[in-house]
């Protein structure tokens, strides 16, 4: 995924996601949370269950969020797995994430490639999954500067209400 030229325009997302062996299962629906942003659900024809979802940004392809390793348990010893076969193969790809964070139980990392920036999670809650995360990094900027702006706009977020009971 990294060795291909990220899209930008519907037309190039068409022929990345036909490289990939993705494809589409809905429409793309506004995100109402983020001004400009829409999504839309995602499959893979390379393993069962593989899927996610897409965003676009103002008329842009922003990336990908992509689901594996799902089970429907706490702590799930499969997703733990799922997560350390995905973490290796990638640092073996791009080298080492550049940032870890996160418990033993909910690790996560992050690379740097180029112009994008790669996320891994490992979730273990009421379902337990993994999730991996592709994005144009700039693009991402964008978009986390439009939720910011958002969901201060929507009083979530910013510095607290005064107090009138003075």
């Amino acid at each position: 995924m990294t060795e291909l030229a990220w899209p930008t325009t519907e037309e190039e997302r068409l022929v990345f996601f036909d490289e990939l062996g993705l494809h589409d299962v809905e429409s793309p629906r506004s995100d109402d949370s983020v001004p400009g942003a829409e999504r839309r659900w995602f499959a893979s024809d390379l393993a069962e269950g593989l899927g996610g979802t897409a965003t676009t940004f103002r008329g842009e392809f922003l990336g990908l969020t992509l689901f594996a390793y799902d089970e429907p348990v706490e702590n799930g010893e499969r997703a733990r797995a799922g997560y350390a076969a995905v973490r290796d193969y990638v640092s073996r790809r791009l080298g080492p994430p550049l940032e870890e964070w996160g418990t033993a139980t909910e690790p996560a990392c992050l690379w740097h490639p180029g112009p994008l920036m790669i996320d891994l999670y490992c979730f273990q809650r009421q379902q337990s999954g993994i999730m991996i995360g592709p994005d144009h990094a700039d693009r991402s900027a964008a978009y986390d500067e439009a939720s910011d702006a958002a969901n201060a706009a929507d009083g979530e977020g910013g510095p607290p209400e005064p107090d009138d009971r003075a």
